[in-house]
């Protein structure tokens, strides 16, 4: 008889059950992270940080997560970002896996002491390069070593902190990705909770770009062109290694 084949077996951490805090810093849907979170099976627990929410005990938590949002560098170091930051070093201090995403990418690096300054403006989808340590980083199995992002900002890390890896660049943005040490903390500048569906609703939307540049519409068909998946696969690696470290 013919044998029968042996059954795929999941790795025993690939369905553990986690439980993430996203540090929210605006009220737009385009920054809302629980799409990509479901995906993965992680709980999300949003905190409002632009409201003034208070950051809970991130005892019992696998995982922290910086939103995008629209404060420019010259509000880094404004009061309401103070127990923020606090609680983001002490978590980084824990060993805590945390996650920054556009402006978050940008108060990790500047909380861990390095700079971020205003740059030309890259809204779209853009190509990426990984760097040596990028193609052998976690956070980019599978991906590279060039893939395309979709990207919405001016502000950008001119210097990365000290002790941090660059991970990808672009022609526009030197540091596109950082992870800082060997710790599970990682920045990147572009927003891979977009897919090419939500990236048309918002340029299209966006009326103003046309002032600085930028054609909308051949963003948004640029998008359903070049998408690879890079994105999901940016969380998907994420959860993954937010799975090592939680099992015992």
């Amino acid at each position: 008889p013919t044998p029968t084949p042996e059954a795929t077996v999941a790795p025993p951490t690939a369905n553990l059950p986690l439980q993430a805090v996203v540090l929210e810093h605006g009220p737009s849907r385009v920054l809302i992270l629980d799409r990509p979170l479901a995906q993965n099976g992680v709980s999300s627990f949003p905190v409002r940080v632009y409201e003034g929410e208070s950051i809970p005990d991130l005892v019992g938590y696998d995982a922290l997560i910086l939103s995008g949002g629209e404060h420019s560098p010259e509000e880094f170091e404004a009061s309401f970002f103070q127990e923020e930051r606090d609680r983001v070093l002490l978590a980084i201090g824990e060993g805590m896996p945390i996650l920054g995403v556009c402006l978050g990418h940008q108060l990790l690096a500047h909380w861990l002491g390095g700079e971020v300054e205003r740059g030309p403006w890259e809204v779209g989808w853009y190509e990426l390069t990984l760097t040596p340590a990028g193609l052998n980083d976690p956070l980019f199995r599978d991906i590279g070593p060039q893939f395309c992002a979709f990207l919405w900002h001016r502000d950008q890390i001119t210097q990365l902190p000290p002790g941090a890896s660059n991970l990808a660049s672009s022609d526009l943005c030197p540091f596109q990705a950082f992870r800082y040490g060997d710790l599970p903390v990682w920045g990147v500048q572009f927003n891979p909770q977009f897919d090419p569906a939500l990236a048309e609703g918002v340029l299209r939307g966006a009326t103003w770009l046309s002032n600085v540049g930028i054609d909308a519409d051949e963003m948004a068909a640029r998008g359903y062109q070049v998408y690879d998946g890079s994105h999901e696969r940016i969380f998907r690696n994420f959860f993954a290694e937010v799975r090592r470290l939680a099992t015992p």
